[in-house]
């Protein structure tokens, strides 16, 4: 019998069947036949693809008390389990030897108030096959602190080290203490750049690609070559353009616009990358197990190489580039009346920015005669965009705003500046009419009922929402969430625009908000109010897009239905394992920004700033600066005894009416920095 076979008959049985009954509903009779289904239970059972009832009958992993997710460990002792069907919270006293990024198998318990709990019963599969090490006089400190295991080195050579050399790991074996042995030196704690290089390496994020890939690379084209067969929409005629930011250095998407008596005709052209990485080759297996590029301070990690990423499909000024368009007919109330999707050819007329887009709205002198001719086309965005947004807006999409960080380098390398990111109005054109690319094609997508993934954004959870709306009620705003919508977030972001906590309730709307997921499912996404999206404008730097492109071409374009059953597979896997690939750079990215965050500080010690209080718990409180930094408040940093009041979110004084508050402004005294453990510490000045 097939494995295959085997996991079939138990999604689809009617209940659950022991090993024996099973022999006798398979009429199995000869010593072969039993040994070879004993063997594949076996292969299952070491794969924790099938698991035992408490009255031993065969049931999928799936189908039982059991749950098969990734464990998270955070750098305070605890983690979280991730699976399709939520998190589970794990205490480090049952991880039972597991380490942060492996699979595992958890036993799940969900008490009354909902809030649930696992205990690991196994590790399914060790994801973290590295480790970057610090060598110390005779040992090795691992850098990454959720490592809690004590480790052995192995079969090594360390006489070319010196005392803070950053050592590359491979594990050998694994369980309470980790064998490893030296893969490679990378440099010295004190080398330009080796702390976020050590980072990278800690979220497992691969920095190279192997010879066998790069040979891959050298057999593609270095020019466009236009194959006769395929129909391509040739704009290389019209007027399309690119619009980035000042430092990149890919270009997915460009546009082309053009005004109609009854509303605007939207072209958005993005890179066709699916044309180029054929699947099942190096680099399609690569891009999956990298999923996304990582885009930290000062680098690029890129899901593929340059040659692709800034070359080949880079849609750079004046060249020929192919591209699939979603062509689409927006009219007068900002809707996508009609649409069109096809493979197509464009050359870009120009590389802009977002700064010199938004000082052509602004009307300044220099940029219009800089640009005269893109004059027109940017007034024809700039309305198309408003209608689109006020469109969006009547329909609920919630406008949530991004509390990004800026970074300035100097030439070594060190941050000079820490600033808030701007959102101006070229930024959000870009992202109104990629919305609406994303919608139309994840509506071509469902309505065809073609595999695919989508982007997925649950309503929010009611747990963490209830505690949001405590948090309201607090500044006398009562928050009805019986029937949550999208509207009502909006409108309630809406009442507190203009004032100085609008920012502390913007993110606590946010951390009340489900993570958004890629889903085989369209389920629609909450966040925009949409009922079709998926992520179809970045392949170059995103995986699930190159896979919407895949499928478009495949099952579109070509009409090659041969593996559509296969591929509803496929995008089932790609759905958890994209989504963990996403939180994986997403992490990464947050842990680098806290770490140079911290570096900067610590040249601050002893000086004063204005902040607000972005959240209140009993051991104290944090204090948002202007420009982005966020620090800790102690409450044993602060004079006398201090009650935390859980219902009003305040610490309040013993005996006295000195209290703190959620969105209270306050001036505090930058106490102490740690950059390795990506901590920044305040005084109440």
């Amino acid at each position: 019998m097939e494995k295959t076979k085997l996991l079939d008959l138990l999604a689809t049985q009617d209940k659950p069947y022991t090993v024996e009954e099973w022999m006798n509903k398979l009429n199995l009779q000869s010593s072969q036949e039993i040994e070879d289904f004993m063997r594949v239970i076996r292969e299952c059972e070491n794969e924790y693809e099938i698991t035992y009832t408490k009255k031993n009958k065969l049931v999928l992993v799936d189908q039982s008390e059991f749950v098969r997710g990734t464990l998270s460990i955070n750098p305070k002792g605890f983690g979280f389990v991730d699976h399709p069907k939520g998190s589970l919270y794990i205490a480090n006293h049952q991880f039972n030897g597991a380490m942060h990024d492996d699979e595992v198998l958890v036993k799940p318990k969900v008490y009354a108030d909902l809030s649930a709990e696992g205990v690991i019963i196994k590790v399914v599969k060790h994801n973290t096959k590295q480790l970057v090490g610090t060598w110390k006089k005779n040992r090795i400190q691992v850098n990454d602190i959720r490592i809690y295991h004590k480790i052995e080195l192995v079969e090594s050579d360390m006489s070319h080290c010196v005392f803070g050399s950053q050592l590359l790991l491979d594990i050998v074996s694994y369980g309470d203490t980790l064998k490893v042995k030296l893969n490679k030196v990378l440099g010295h704690v004190n080398d330009p750049g080796m702390d976020i290089l050590t980072l990278l390496h800690n979220h497992q994020i691969p920095m190279t690609f192997s010879d066998k890939l790069m040979e891959e690379v050298d057999q593609l084209p270095t020019k466009v070559i236009l194959d006769p067969s395929e129909k391509r929409v040739d704009y290389r005629d019209r007027q399309v353009i690119t619009i980035d930011g000042e430092d990149a250095k890919d270009f997915d998407d460009a546009i082309s616009i053009k005004k109609l008596d009854d509303g605007f005709q939207l072209d958005v052209h993005i890179a066709d990358v699916s044309y180029y990485v054929r699947e099942h080759t190096e680099l399609d297996k690569e891009a999956r197990r990298r999923g996304t590029s990582v885009y930290v301070i000062d680098r690029v990690v890129p899901m593929l190489p340059h040659a692709i990423s800034n070359g080949l499909c880079s849609l750079v000024e004046g060249e020929d580039r192919l591209t699939l368009t979603c062509s689409m007919k927006i009219n007068q109330m900002g809707e996508i009346e009609t649409y069109d999707i096809h493979p197509s050819i464009i050359r870009s007329s120009k590389r802009m920015t977002y700064t010199n887009v938004n000082r052509m709205i602004k009307k300044d002198k220099s940029a219009l005669n800089r640009f005269e001719e893109l004059i027109q086309m940017v007034e024809d965005m700039h309305l198309c965009a408003k209608t689109i947004r006020q469109r969006r807006r009547n329909d609920g999409s919630i406008d949530f705003v991004s509390f990004e960080s800026k970074f300035t380098l100097n030439s070594r390398g060190e941050i000079t500046k820490i600033e808030g990111r701007v959102q101006g109005e070229a930024e959000m054109i870009i992202e109104d009419f990629m919305i609406c690319a994303n919608q139309a094609v994840a509506a071509h997508l469902r309505w065809l009922e073609i595999p695919a993934l989508y982007r997925v954004h649950e309503a929010p959870d009611k747990k963490r929402f209830a505690e949001f709306s405590r948090i309201a009620l607090f500044w006398g705003v009562k928050v009805k969430h019986e029937h949550l919508t999208p509207k009502v977030i909006q409108k309630l972001i809406s009442r507190f625009e203009g004032k100085d906590e609008f920012l502390i309730v913007n993110d606590l709307l946010l951390r009340s908000m489900s993570k958004a997921k890629y889903d085989k499912e369209c389920s629609g996404h909450f966040g925009l109010a949409l009922e079709d999206y998926c992520h179809f404008t970045s392949p170059i730097r995103r995986y699930p897009d190159l896979i919407v492109h895949r499928m478009l071409r495949k099952h579109v374009f070509t009409q090659n239905h041969n593996e559509l059953v296969n591929d509803e597979l496929l995008v089932e896997q790609l759905g958890f394992e994209c989504s963990n690939s996403e939180q994986r750079a997403v992490e990464s990215e947050r842990d680098v920004e806290s770490m140079k965050k911290a570096e900067y500080m610590m040249n601050h010690i002893g000086e004063r700033f204005d902040g607000i209080i972005s959240s209140v718990n009993k051991f104290g409180f944090f204090v948002r600066l202007p420009n982005t930094v966020e620090g800790l408040v102690h409450v044993s940093n602060l004079p006398g005894y201090f009650e935390f009041d859980a219902d009003r979110y305040t610490l309040v004084k013993r005996g006295s009416n000195i209290k703190y508050k959620l969105g209270q402004k306050v001036r505090v005294k930058l106490k102490s920095a740690d950059k390795i453990k990506q901590t920044i510490d305040f005084v109440v000045d």
